[in-house]
C-alpha cells in the first residue's frame, strides 16, 4: 500500500503536518462584497486584512464556496500521478456542507484506480486535523488500510467537537446557526457554545456570562473525556479567529485539571472566521490510535 490523505482546507493544517508530500487538499474560496473571489489563508496579515475590512458591522458578509467538482479531479490526479494506490479522504462535516458527499461522488470515478476511503469529520479544523494526524501515524507505521480505516472511523464516531463565539450574528446570516435564532432578541450579551452532531447543524448546549465560566466548563468536559479513556492518551486542539489571547486563557484553564496534557492551539482561516467572527475559538477532543 501506497497511500495519501485528501483533505479540504478548513482542517487548517500546521507544519510540520501540511508540509508532508503525501497530503493533498482542496481549498474553500471566499465571494467578497467587492466582486473578489480569494482563496482562504491562515495567513496572520490575510485575516487582519479581512476581518478589518470585511468583517465590519454594516458590510455585506462574504459568501464562502466549498471546493469545486474540478479541484476533487485534480487533487486525485495529482495522487495518481505520484504512484499512490490508497487515499483516505478527511472531509468538512456534512451537516455544515457538502463537502464530503461531492468527494464521495467524485471518488467514484477514480475506484478503479484508487482505493478511497471517505471520512465526514464530526467537525471542521482542530477535529479534522486529530483525524489527519492519527491517520498519518498510522501509515508511518506500516498498518494495513483495513486496520487503519477501522481505527479512524472509531476515533471519528468518539471524537468531539465544540464552537465558543463571542458573537452569534455572522453564524445565523451565514445559514449555519438555526440554532442560535432563540438568542436574537436577547437582551443580555451571552457567549454561546455549540456542539458538532454527525448528521446535524451546530447544535447549542448552553450559554455563558463570562469567558471564565465557559473555559471552566470546557475544561470539565476536556477532563471527563479523559476519564472515559482511563488507559489511553488522548488529543486536545484549541482553534481560534484572531484570538490567540482567549486560547490561551482556555489552554490554562485545561491544564489547572490536566496538567500533563499537550494541547495544541492552531489558527482557524477565512472561510470560518466569516461565519463565527472574531475571537471565536474551535475546541476538539479525540483519543489517539495507540500508535506512536
Amino acid at each position: 500500500m501506497k497511500a495519501a490523505i485528501l483533505c479540504d482546507s478548513s482542517a487548517y493544517l500546521a507544519s510540520p503536518l501540511k508540509d508532508r508530500n503525501d497530503i493533498y487538499h482542496v481549498d474553500f474560496t471566499l465571494a467578497l462584497p467587492n466582486g473578489e473571489v480569494i482563496t482562504e489563508s491562515t495567513e496572520e496579515r490575510h485575516l487582519e486584512k479581512f476581518f478589518d475590512e470585511w468583517m465590519q458591522e454594516g458590510t455585506a458578509q462574504p459568501k464562502t464556496a466549498q471546493p469545486g467538482i474540478r479541484d476533487y479531479h485534480d487533487a486525485f490526479q495529482k495522487i495518481i500521478d505520484a504512484g499512490y494506490d490508497t487515499v483516505f479522504g478527511v472531509y468538512l462535516n456534512s451537516g455544515v456542507s457538502g463537502t464530503f458527499q461531492t468527494a464521495r461522488s467524485v471518488s467514484q470515478e477514480y475506484a478503479d484506480q484508487l482505493n478511497i476511503i471517505n471520512f465526514d469529520a464530526v467537525g471542521l479544523s482542530v477535529n479534522m486535523e486529530q483525524l489527519i494526524q492519527q491517520i498519518t501515524i498510522m501509515i508511518d507505521a506500516g498498518k494495513p488500510v483495513e486496520e487503519i480505516k477501522e481505527t479512524a472511523t472509531w476515533l471519528n464516531e468518539n471524537s468531539c467537537f465544540f464552537i465558543a463565539l463571542e458573537k452569534h450574528d455572522n453564524l445565523i446570516k451565514g445559514g449555519r446557526g438555526e440554532s442560535l435564532k432563540e438568542l436574537e432578541d436577547n437582551a443580555f450579551k451571552t457567549l454561546p457554545l455549540l456542539e458538532y452532531i454527525p448528521g446535524d447543524t451546530p447544535v447549542l448546549t448552553e450559554t455563558y456570562r463570562t469567558n471564565k465560566q465557559r473555559n471552566k466548563k470546557l475544561a470539565e468536559l476536556a477532563a471527563g473525556y479523559q476519564a472515559q479513556y482511563p488507559n489511553q492518551k488522548i488529543q486536545i486542539g484549541i482553534g481560534h479567529a484572531l484570538s490567540e489571547n482567549k486560547a490561551l486563557k482556555l489552554k490554562e484553564a485545561i491544564q489547572e485539571l490536566l496538567p500533563e496534557q499537550p494541547v495544541e492551539i492552531r489558527m482557524i482561516g477565512t472561510a470560518f472566521c466569516s461565519h463565527l467572527g472574531r475571537d471565536a475559538l474551535s475546541f476538539g477532543l479525540m483519543p489517539k490510535c495507540g500508535v506512536e
